[in-house]
């Protein structure tokens, strides 16, 4: 049983990944011209669950880093008003 709920959980975040490039691709991705770069964790479903070319996707490995990114502009547009 508990292999077949791993199985099961596989195959959503699979099918996840699948059509998140689906919607990158009606919004014309073209992997060929397009350097796509992730942060945060949806590039450690790219990394576990879909085929990719790392020569044209780039995976930030920090889990935090879209987090940081915000943090970020909250300061800059803090800095901005001061």
């Amino acid at each position: 049983m508990k292999q077949l709920n791993q199985l099961t959980i596989v195959g959503i975040d699979q099918g996840y990944v699948e059509e998140l490039f689906a919607v990158l691709r009606s919004y014309e991705y073209d992997p060929a011209t397009v350097q796509l770069i992730v942060a945060g964790g949806g590039g450690q479903l790219i990394k576990h669950f879909y085929s990719y070319d790392p020569a044209q996707i780039t995976i930030l490995d920090d889990l935090c880093a879209a987090a940081k990114g915000y943090e970020y502009l909250a300061y800059r547009q803090l800095m901005r008003e001061a």
